[in-house]
Parts: structure tokens; C-alpha cells; sequence
């Protein structure tokens, strides 16, 4: 039966793929669906998509629509990346770690103070692009252009001013690679799922949560904790396109779309910098916040150096620890 419904399956998604892909190429309009999990009311969805959807729309003279789905309207984060890698969709915006079941290079974002801001992974981003596209592309992707997500710090029961705050505290965070910070730091890592996160910090089933700052004030986990804490912690997030349907693009469409993305990119880290300022502004009002500097950085990042190595060895044996010393090198260059 299992076998049977497989098939099935299978022959759904195929029959999908060739319906789309009609549909995308039916007259003189090529429609490009444009999917994310990330939340309608976040300024990925609510300004940088539709900035981009317009500005190819305007300079293709209306031959190119881009239909954006925020909020899993289309597709979540990982039933989407199946379905870009296989065509069933055509555009799509995940953090790179979302991918990090299909290659641990893409978990590089996944650790601690790996990236130390935005304008750190700007710096660094000429150098790690190459390597990430081609990792990509093995996958059908090619990347178009990065977006800037807001820094990650650590709300807590208790404040946290230097390493020894940390050791002991039960701190919940959401991926692999951030846990494994948490314990290099003496934390005892907790895997607890978004949604009961403010029930077990009010209940003291944890101490801390690993969060941004924008979601600490809007899922109100200063009802729960008083300090903030960071930023800690910074991921990369990718704008992608099926790499099929991108060789099948004209070449004057394919100049539009990576200029609009060029534009729409730094778009991001100005969007970005103004989303933190106001964020933290409104945590400073119902709590206290500890803003990490340049020098304590390199304090808190110095330990994770075996963390990092870890994932570097990860990819080694994936066979991909070239790209992997290439982008930790890279990003050691840029700080």
C-alpha cells in the first residue's frame, strides 16, 4: 500500500510540474510563483517581495509577473524547497539552514556568532556566493540575490553580562548547530517547539530563549523575562530560482531580474538595521537590554571555534569540506 501510494504521488507531482510549467509560459507573460514560509506581516513579505515582484513587472514592461505567496500560502519552507528543486515552483526565499538536510554546507549560518552582523556577511558575501551557488546548483538552484534577516539575541530569567552568566542555564534554541554553541558555552541546550516557548519559560521549565529581537516583543516573551541579551546570532537567508526554469528565461529577462535583485538586496540591509533599531527600542522599554560589543564578540566567539570545526568535519565526510574551509575562510577574512 505504502509502495503503491508512492507511485501515486510521484505521478501527482510530475503532472503538476508539466501543468505549471504551461502555465508559466502560456502566451507572451511568463508568471513566476514566488513562494516563502516567512509570515505576511514580516518586511521580507510585506515590502522586499512585492519591491522585487513590481520592479521586474515595470522593467520587463509587463512581461514578466511575479506572484508572491508569503505565510506557506503556497508552499512552507520545506515542502517548497522539494518542490523548487523539482520545478513544481519557481521562485522561493528560505534561510540557507533550511537546506541543511540536503547539505551540511548550508548550515554554516546555523552557528553562533559565525557571522558577527549583516555588514559582516555583506563583506564577505562576493567571496561566499560563488561557493554557495554552485552548492546550489547541484540541488537545480541558482541563487539570485540574499536578504538581510535581523540579529538574534537571548531573553532570559536572569541577565547574562559574560560567559560564566550562561553555564547551567536550560536555553531553548531551534537548530542543531545553535545547540551546540549553547552547550560549547556550558548551557544545557533545550529542544522546545516555537508556539510553547513562552509557556515554558513563564512555567521555569527553561531559563532562556534563543530568539529575534523583533519576536521577542511580538510573541511578548518579556512577559516571561526581563533581559535581553545579543546579538548572537545571524542567518543567512537566499532568494532562489529553479535553475531549469532560470536557462529557459531570456537572456534580457535574466539581467532584469538580477538587477531588481541587486537592488531589492540592499534594500534589505536598510530595512533590516531600522526593523532592529525599533525592535530593541521597544524592548528597552519593558526590560533590560545588554548589547554585545565588537571586542565581547570575539570573547563569546572564541569557544565556538570547535563547533565550527565540527561542521567543517561534517562536510568533509559529505565530501564537501573545501567549500566549507572556503566559506569559514571567507568569512574570517571579512571581520
Amino acid at each position: 500500500m505504502k509502495y503503491t501510494s508512492k507511485i501515486v504521488m510521484v505521478a501527482f507531482v510530475f503532472c503538476l510540474m508539466e501543468l505549471l510549467s504551461f502555465n508559466c509560459y502560456a502566451g507572451d507573460t511568463i508568471t513566476l510563483r514566488f513562494f516563502t514560509g516567512m509570515t505576511p506581516s514580516h518586511y521580507f513579505s510585506s515590502d522586499l517581495l512585492p519591491y522585487f515582484a513590481k520592479e521586474v513587472d515595470k522593467r520587463t514592461d509587463g512581461r514578466v509577473k511575479v506572484e508572491t505567496y508569503p505565510g506557506g500560502q503556497l508552499f512552507g519552507y520545506r515542502d517548497g524547497i522539494d518542490a523548487a528543486t523539482m520545478g513544481a515552483v519557481e521562485m522561493g526565499l528560505t534561510a540557507a539552514g533550511h537546506w541543511g538536510g540536503h547539505n551540511p554546507v548550508f548550515k554554516f549560518s546555523d552557528y553562533f556568532l559565525f557571522i558577527e552582523d549583516m555588514d559582516h556577511w555583506f563583506r564577505a558575501r562576493d567571496e561566499v556566493h560563488p561557493i554557495l551557488n554552485s552548492v546550489f546548483e547541484k540541488k537545480n538552484i541558482k541563487v539570485l540575490f540574499y536578504s538581510a534577516y535581523g540579529g538574534n539575541g537571548i531573553c532570559s530569567s536572569s541577565p547574562i553580562n559574560a560567559i560564566n552568566d550562561i553555564k547551567g542555564m536550560k536555553v531553548r534554541a531551534p537548530v542543531p548547530g545553535a545547540l551546540a554553541c549553547l552547550k560549547t558555552w556550558g548551557a544545557t541546550p533545550a529542544k522546545v517547539a516555537a508556539a510553547e516557548v513562552y509557556d515554558a519559560m513563564g512555567k521555569g521549565a527553561i531559563d532562556a530563549c534563543v530568539s529575534s529581537w523583533g519576536s521577542m516583543y511580538s510573541r511578548k516573551y518579556y512577559e516571561v523575562s526581563d533581559y535581553f541579551f545579543g546579538p548572537i546570532w545571524w542567518t543567512v537567508w537566499v532568494n532562489f530560482i529553479n535553475l531549469g526554469t532560470w536557462n529557459s528565461l531570456p537572456a534580457d529577462v535574466q539581467d532584469v531580474i538580477l538587477e531588481v535583485g541587486k537592488e531589492t538586496e540592499a534594500r534589505s540591509l536598510g530595512i533590516m538595521k531600522e526593523y532592529d533599531k525599533k525592535s530593541l527600542a521597544k524592548l528597552r522599554e519593558v526590560g533590560t537590554v545588554n548589547i554585545l560589543s565588537s571586542e565581547e564578540k570575539k570573547t563569546w566567539g572564541e569557544p565556538l571555534r570547535g563547533a565550527y570545526e565540527a561542521w567543517v568535519e561534517e562536510c568533509e565526510k559529505s565530501g564537501f569540506g573545501e567549500e566549507a574551509r572556503g566559506i569559514m575562510k571567507a568569512l574570517d577574512d571579512a571581520r
